[in-house]
């Protein structure tokens, strides 16, 4: 398969492939029919942008752009029009799609199109004789500088998905921005399968998108650790039936996989290991933490993997000859037949010149059932540098009093050598998450 479009062709007239708001939703039918009224000519071989719109019209022109454009470029909404201004000029691009996008909804909705074409089927030769290998430029989510634009193509975003119609079988939340490669992974993944999406603007809110779920009978979605605790903790969660679990962008903790087993102990929990810059690595679906010892030096979906001696892991696609090993940023340990992660390399905690990895503090304070959240940082300190600060949000019921943060001190302590024991303990009503759902790092002064 090359593109969305020759997915699509597989796709039954009534199968629904998203749903809006307020019961509105597109199925094959509305998309072949508003597709074939719109002419490609303007943006074939172009470098194009998409910018702000609806998510309707972002997941159409994705569709309807990949085979025709040369490049396209997703612009995360939260960043602000000085990054999104370099990043039309790192790109070179020749057209920036704003709120109308390709003009799908407006088509839709009985307006005639801005090009006008005598209907025809759609996808078109254009798309399944002779189609243009699109780019897919995707911003890293780097938090200092302007983060960098990483090329895709359609296979290295789907190298691990199999294009396999299962229909109704699953229907599929959005938690996440669609520009974002976590959230673009969900896409990807609902449209190769033909299973409806559940759509999400980039602003609603958590109560909103788990209420949609909830009535529209989600039972699969995908979300880091620290997006599943959040969710746990929801009063919407108990309404949810997920048959399919899916965790990654960060490190997939015994703890998370075993509070997702008890609540759905019938549904499939899938951690997918993955990153902007190299794509989808590997995929792991026993229920433990790390990964098998077996994956290394051996090809796993098309993608090899080593540890160098620093402990970093390290990537590389075995389906193109000239692709160069990528150091993905993560360390890891090798134990028995298991490789654990450690956390990322460039986010240590130096206190007093020993390197402190926040996550590995963050796991062990995170087996306390009286913990429901932790995000460990550095607070700065004249002598030492830094020194270990562990953030708490308590469990629903639990109170944070001196008792919980001696049995947290206490445990770090048996688990932990001195100095990556937590200095201080302070508690948190609410720990902040990213756009991408992940923890946000950040020291104090």
């Amino acid at each position: 398969m090359r593109n969305l479009a020759e997915r699509f062709a597989t796709f039954n007239a009534n199968e629904i492939a998203w749903y809006g708001a307020n019961d509105f939703f597109i199925d094959a039918t509305k998309l072949s029919k508003v597709f074939g009224q719109i002419s490609p000519e303007a943006w074939k071989g172009k470098r194009v942008a998409i910018s702000d719109m609806s998510v309707i019209e972002l997941v159409a022109s994705m569709v309807f752009l990949d085979g025709i454009a040369e490049t396209i470029l997703l612009l995360p909404s939260e960043d602000n029009s000085e990054i999104h201004t370099e990043r039309l000029v790192q790109a070179k691009i020749d057209i920036v799609l704003n709120e109308d996008g390709i003009g799908f909804l407006k088509i839709l909705h009985g307006k005639s199109p801005d090009i006008a074409v005598s209907p025809r089927q759609w996808p078109s030769s254009d798309y399944l004789d002779d189609p243009i290998s699109t780019t897919w430029l995707l911003p890293t989510s780097g938090t200092t500088g302007i983060p960098k634009l990483i090329p895709h193509t359609f296979q290295s975003l789907t190298r691990s998905m199999v294009s396999r119609n299962v229909s109704a079988k699953f229907v599929w939340g959005s938690l996440y921005s669609l520009r974002r490669f976590a959230g673009l992974q969900v896409f990807l993944q609902s449209w190769l399968c033909g299973t409806p999406l559940i759509l999400n603007d980039d602003s609603d809110s958590l109560d909103t998108k788990l209420t949609r779920f909830a009535e529209l009978g989600c039972n699969a979605l995908s979300a880091t650790p620290s997006m599943w605790r959040k969710l746990a903790m929801h009063p919407m969660f108990d309404q949810l039936k997920l048959t399919q679990i899916t965790l990654g962008g960060e490190i997939v903790d015994q703890t998370v996989l075993d509070l997702l087993s008890r609540k759905f102990p019938s549904s499939r929990i899938t951690h997918i290991y993955a990153s902007t810059e190299a794509g989808v690595g590997f995929v792991v679906r026993d229920n433990k933490a790390g990964f098998p010892l077996t994956f290394l030096n051996s090809s796993i979906s098309g993608v090899e993997l080593r540890v160098d001696e620093l402990g970093h892991l390290w990537l590389r696609s075995q389906r193109d000859n000239q692709a160069a090993w990528i150091d993905s940023g993560d360390m890891v340990d090798v134990r028995k037949e298991r490789v654990y992660f450690l956390g990322r390399a460039n986010g240590s905690i130096n206190v007093g010149g020993n390197k402190v990895m926040p996550e590995e503090v963050e796991l062990v304070i995170q087996e306390l059932s009286e913990v429901a959240f932790v995000q460990v940082r550095a607070r700065k300190s004249a002598m030492l540098g830094s020194l270990v600060e562990a953030a708490i949000t308590p469990s629903p019921g639990i109170s944070f009093d001196a008792s919980i943060k001696k049995k947290i001190i206490d445990h770090c302590r048996e688990r932990l050598e001195g100095f990556k024991v937590p200095a201080f303990v302070v508690v948190a009503d609410s720990i902040a998450l990213s756009a991408s759902g992940k923890l946000l790092r950040g020291n104090l002064e």
